[in-house]
């Protein structure tokens, strides 16, 4: 006795119990619980299954559904292990109570109307158990409201769309673990996201949330409570039409040491360590042991079967930057591992999710992303100056040499937190959103840091996007990459000085990326020139160490007397030798030791280190004389006297875009409002008289409406005619950006007279263009209208058809 109470102790943890021998087993039985509708859940309890001693595990128990349709297309689901909980908030925490006793479900979506069969086989320890168990259900032919079936990629292999061929663009965020108040969170982030009209959201599986085998001894004994959890979340991502990107492991998984956040550093507990009774000796065991892949196919069996029926689960992510523990991996065994799983999870998921993978911030694998077995590619995007035009050129860069969608994945000015304070007016934030949208990517660049856009009520950014996109047919058709005349990067040294000009301080913020490549050479004419410095100059000054990544830090300018160079030092890795040049002569001179023994930058010195600099127009160089680099968070030129640029350079504005065949889209930036250039300015110059230059354009007249990004309010229309294969478009006066749709004008065609007398006509205008067709038979009455070189586009039509023997003018006009 005392034997059977152990036993159901440890059984109220793992939700198993054992076969009691000589008891008499009821029939399994299959209870539907609620009724069927084409492209909604349909859910069965299964009762009567034979107790076991882990019903996670498909070697143990295993329980298989086939429906198959009046059609007779068959589909393959698994049964999963169920535990209902109540959920309560408690002192602002989530409390979680188990409402009755663990059971089998079963969850399956109709694609079809009409009578279904349903059979389910049941074996244990590899045998069948009794006969399969049938019962048949009816669909009734209804298609409910907003259901349009499972994503999959568009047959331009740029977008997606709905298994019904509704384009499926994504504006959204990173939402990806809750806080103390668990899934109440997610009941306001998801409220506020749909009402921005936002459709897309990122979750993770992770120890602190949703994590289902992320304990010590975990291994095929799935946590039910977060389970639930994500059942909960899904569910209200369904009602509120988001579709949800789950990732299903993240690199801390793998990782020893503690990170710049303090923590990250799982392997230790990873169920999958030897160490805690799993069958990996080391972390790059995970891709290679036989063994840990068929558990690791077990959890996704246990996912497929409880969330695949869900058309919001939008696709499958294996790992969130996995590539952040590659000192432990080997890369042809991880890239192997994603074309052995990723087969495997194709064929064995019947709801057919996409499946993809992400890696670090501006990281880029090619023996990754030309897998087939990976529908979509996937960017970060952290600390990138210019996000609009760098998230452009990847984006285009991944569809050319991939062939398949690319994702935003995320997106933050800064990796190490929201830092608000470097982006007050979120002139960053909402580059890197819409450089996401009209860059050529799936939608919106993704957005980190979920809690402060919900805290700080950021959702009108993403509202201001839709309503002005939404009213396009963005994501609706085939986009090739606009081509843009611009005045080019500013040159790299400075013009003749300007009379009576007053020396000014030019502080510059170079870009934090770790192996970016920029030229390192700015020229300081001016205080506007310093917001060029994020994307000239490094704060990474490499030595030998890494002679690869070494590029120059050169400064050209006039100065004056007392001039210095004030140089703000972050960190430093092994041997680091910091110099100043002038024209090529060394000045200065010091060494910078390791601190803190480490090689991350974490403001170990925090030391301004000035120089003094003489008067004249002098190239100034930083340079790292030693092994390996030190990190600048930033450089003050003082005493710097006004310039020209050589041959007159002025700087035009920067736009990314997107051409379509009736329609095309444009992003433009204020010249010095580029990210980070101005970020902190309260007001930018005020741009008048600016213009945008499209190039290889076709002939004829074009007219643009002009949005403001932030708020989605229309600032006026221009219009021009393309000239050599360009076209210039004169832009509104405007400080910051501006959104641009630009078409051709509405045509209005006679076709002919029916055979009702009625005249005919055609209007061909821009895709979703409202019109207005006016008639009149009085054409001095609309003199004015003739008159007028208009934006909305006129067209007349004279009607002289013997039917009516009289003259009829027709035109068109604008209705939004």
């Amino acid at each position: 006795m005392a034997y059977w109470l152990e036993l159901r102790a440890w059984s109220s943890i793992f939700a198993a119990s054992f076969v009691v021998p000589g008891l008499a087993q009821v029939p399994p039985q299959l209870v539907q619980l609620n009724p069927a509708q084409i492209w909604q859940r349909v859910e069965f309890r299964i009762e009567n299954i034979p107790a076991v001693s882990n019903p996670f595990d498909p070697d143990v128990i295993r329980l298989d559904a086939t429906f198959t349709s009046s059609s007779s297309n068959t589909t393959a689901v698994p049964a999963f292990w169920y535990q209902t909980y109540q959920r309560s908030l408690q002192s602002g925490s989530e409390r979680l109570t188990a409402s009755g006793t663990p059971e089998w479900r079963l969850r399956f979506t109709p694609t079809e109307s009409g009578n279904y069969g349903l059979g389910l086989s049941i074996s244990t320890n590899g045998q069948p158990f009794g006969v399969a168990v049938t019962t048949n259900f009816t669909v009734p032919n209804a298609l409910p409201p907003a259901q349009h079936g499972f994503a999959r990629v568009a047959p331009d292999r740029q977008y997606f769309e709905t298994s019904d061929g509704r384009p499926l663009p994504f504006i959204g965020a990173n939402v990806c673990w809750h806080g103390a108040r668990g899934t109440y969170d997610y009941d306001d982030w998801f409220a506020a996201m749909s009402h921005a009209g936002e459709n897309y959201a990122r979750l993770w599986m992770c120890p602190w949330a949703f994590g289902i085998e992320t304990e010590t001894n975990s291994l095929t004994r799935y946590r039910l409570d977060r389970a639930w959890q994500l059942d909960t979340v899904l569910n209200r991502a369904e009602q509120l039409h988001i579709y949800l990107l789950l990732c299903l492991d993240y690199h801390g998984m793998f990782e020893t040491q503690v990170d710049v956040f303090g923590g990250n550093n799982y392997w230790p507990r990873n169920p999958y360590n030897v160490a805690n009774g799993g069958p990996c000796a080391n972390q790059t065991a995970f891709f290679t042991n036989t063994t840990a892949r068929a558990i690791y196919q077990k959890r996704l069996r246990y996912l497929i079967a409880r969330y695949g029926y869900s058309q919001n689960l939008f696709a499958w992510e294996f790992f969130n930057e996995i590539d952040n523990v590659y000192q432990y991996l080997n890369a042809s065994s991880v890239a192997s591992w994603h074309a052995a799983v990723g087969a495997w999870l194709r064929t064995n998921d019947p709801f057919r999710h996409l499946v993809t993978t992400s890696l670090t911030g501006g990281s880029d694998r090619p023996e990754i992303w030309t897998l087939p077995q990976l529908d979509f590619a996937t960017y970060h995007s952290y600390n990138e100056p210019g996000p609009a035009s760098r998230l452009a050129t990847v984006a285009q860069s991944f569809l050319s040499r991939y062939q398949k969608p690319v994702m935003i994945g995320e997106f933050g000015i800064d990796y190490r937190g929201w830092a608000r304070a470097n982006d007050p007016y979120l002139r960053g934030l909402r580059q890197g959103v819409w450089g996401g949208a009209l860059g050529g990517s799936v939608g919106t660049g993704m957005s980190w840091w979920w809690e402060n856009l919900h805290s700080e009520n950021v959702y009108p950014l993403y509202q201001a996007l839709g309503s002005i996109l939404n009213r396009t047919r963005w994501s609706g058709g085939a986009w090739k990459a606009i081509g843009l005349q611009t005045s080019g990067p500013p040159p790299a040294t400075v013009g003749n000085p300007l009379t009576n000009g007053s020396p000014f301080a030019a502080q510059l913020t170079p870009s934090g990326q770790w192996g970016a490549k920029p030229s390192g050479q700015l020229a300081l004419p001016n205080s506007d020139a310093a917001g060029y410095a994020a994307s000239t100059l490094n704060s990474f000054v490499h030595g030998t160490a890494h002679a690869e990544l070494r590029v120059p830090f050169r400064l050209s300018a006039w100065l004056t007397n007392s001039a210095r160079l004030v140089m703000h030092l972050n960190s430093v890795s092994d041997g680091a030798v910091l110099t100043v040049r002038v024209d090529g002569v060394e000045t200065y001179r010091t060494n910078l030791p390791n601190l803190d023994g480490g090689y991350q930058v974490n403001n170990e010195y925090n030391a301004d280190i000035p120089a003094n600099l003489p008067a004249g127009n002098h190239l100034i160089e930083i340079r790292n004389a030693g092994g390996d680099w030190f990190y600048l968070d930033w450089v003050r030129l003082e005493q710097v006297l006004p310039a020209a640029y050589p041959g007159g350079w002025e700087p035009s504005p920067s736009s990314i875009g997107l051409q379509g065949d009736r329609e095309s889209l444009v992003y433009v930036l204020a010249p010095g409002g580029v990210f980070p250039a101005g970020a902190t300015n309260a007001t930018l110059p005020l741009q008048q008289n600016k213009g945008v230059t499209l190039t290889n354009w076709p002939a004829g007249t074009f007219l643009a409406q002009w949005f403001d990004p932030a708020t989605g309010q229309r600032l006026g229309d221009t219009q021009s005619t393309t000239t050599n294969r360009i076209l210039t478009l004169p832009l509104p006066d405007f400080r910051e950006d501006l959104a641009g749709v630009v078409h051709p004008p509405p045509s209005l065609t006679a076709v002919g007279v029916s055979g009702t007398g009625n005249f005919q006509f055609q209007l061909d205008s821009e895709p979703d263009g409202q019109y207005v067709i006016d008639r009149s038979a009085d054409l001095p009455a609309w003199t004015p209208f003739l008159t007028v070189t208009n934006i909305t586009g006129t067209w007349i039509q004279l009607d002289t058809t013997a039917a009516t023997n009289s003259r009829s003018f027709f035109r068109a006009h604008r209705n939004n």
